[in-house]
């Protein structure tokens, strides 16, 4: 019998899982080369379907301001980045926005966006986009207006000063991670089973109760795993998880990975269960980049796609706790 299209189709979900599992789930930042591109000086593709993951559509970028410099003026889909490091203020549609280490910034779709260092280091960000989804549905459209390159003194100061955190349809554009609420102050996350009592301390960050408008990419929050102790143990679709700070282990449908400060862990839209370990003898800190199209697919099969925690054998939740032993390694 011939071949057709549709026996190609009864194939896709085993040739799919087969594609999760060749699939790297850890981007090492020190394996990853910078580039120089007409809108960053310094920047490195860190999780695309580009370099090898099986995402669902999702990019997650690493770029660096030299200092006494500015990144090009583009437009494009919607952006949510992270300062790492340094100090500055972008110019998001004429509006200044000044930010420092650990603020998150939310740039709309199709907006005009620049950010310039004023610090006396490089400024370092994680940027989370859509743009190998947005491409894929013949959508993408990305606008170069100026390149990047140093600053202009006489500029810098014909730039306002910043009013305030506000778009003016009133949706929030950016936050400090010391104004980001914490658990005792933002309840929702812990509401949902498959969410409760996943880490030891999380501050929230672009959320809709922030004031937040976020549709296709949202850096949502960061959470902190002491030494000696685990998360909870759950499975959901694609997540993107950044390494801010020390180094773990992630376990996912029982194959380890290890990680530390500077690299992203893809969870792989397969439901997977997985947990996150932290042996050394230092706190741990993760930074989390969400995505649209996963909770736009949660809404329409959620049987198949909605957050789910995991029991013991006993029907007891894996919640966050302190490591019992140590897990036996992959030889």
């Amino acid at each position: 019998m011939q071949n057709t299209f549709y026996d190609q189709w009864l194939a896709a979900e085993e040739k799919i899982q087969a594609e999760f599992r060749r699939a790297p789930h850890v981007a090492r930042d020190r394996d990853i080369p910078w580039v120089a591109t007409r809108q960053d000086a310094k920047v490195k593709l860190m999780v695309s379907d580009s370099t090898g993951f099986a995402t669902m559509g999702s990019d997650v970028l690493k770029a660096e301001i030299p200092v006494g410099w500015h990144t090009g003026t583009h437009r494009h889909g919607e952006e949510s980045l992270h300062i790492l490091e340094g100090e500055g203020f972008s110019i998001i549609n004429g509006q200044r926005f000044d930010w420092h280490k650990g603020s998150t910034i939310q740039v709309p779709f199709w907006a005009e966006h620049q950010h310039f260092n004023t610090g006396s280091e490089p400024a370092l960000y994680i940027s989370g986009m859509t743009f190998t989804l947005e491409r894929w549905l013949k959508l993408a459209r990305l606008q170069q207006i100026e390149d990047c390159g140093p600053n202009d003194p006489a500029r810098l100061a014909d730039f306002p000063a910043q009013e305030s955190e506000y778009y003016p349809d009133g949706a929030r554009a950016l936050i400090h991670l010391e104004e980001a609420p914490a658990d005792a102050e933002f309840p929702l996350w812990n509401a949902t089973e498959a969410t409760r009592n996943q880490h030891h301390y999380t501050k929230y960050l672009v959320q809709p109760e922030n004031g937040f408008r976020a549709k296709t990419v949202a850096v949502t929050h960061l959470w902190e795993e002491p030494a000696g102790t685990h998360s909870g143990r759950h499975k959901h679709l694609e997540a993107m998880v950044y390494a801010w700070d020390g180094k773990g282990m992630s376990e996912l449908e029982g194959h380890e990975e290890e990680w530390q400060a500077g690299d992203v862990l893809h969870v792989p839209p397969c439901m997977w269960e997985h947990e996150h370990f932290n042996h050394s003898t230092n706190s741990y800190w993760q930074l989390r980049i969400q995505y649209g199209i996963r909770l736009w697919f949660q809404d329409i099969w959620p049987e198949g796609f909605s957050p789910k925690r995991i029991f013991d054998q006993q029907g007891r939740p894996i919640e966050r706790g302190a490591i019992e032993r140590v897990r036996e390694r992959e030889v």
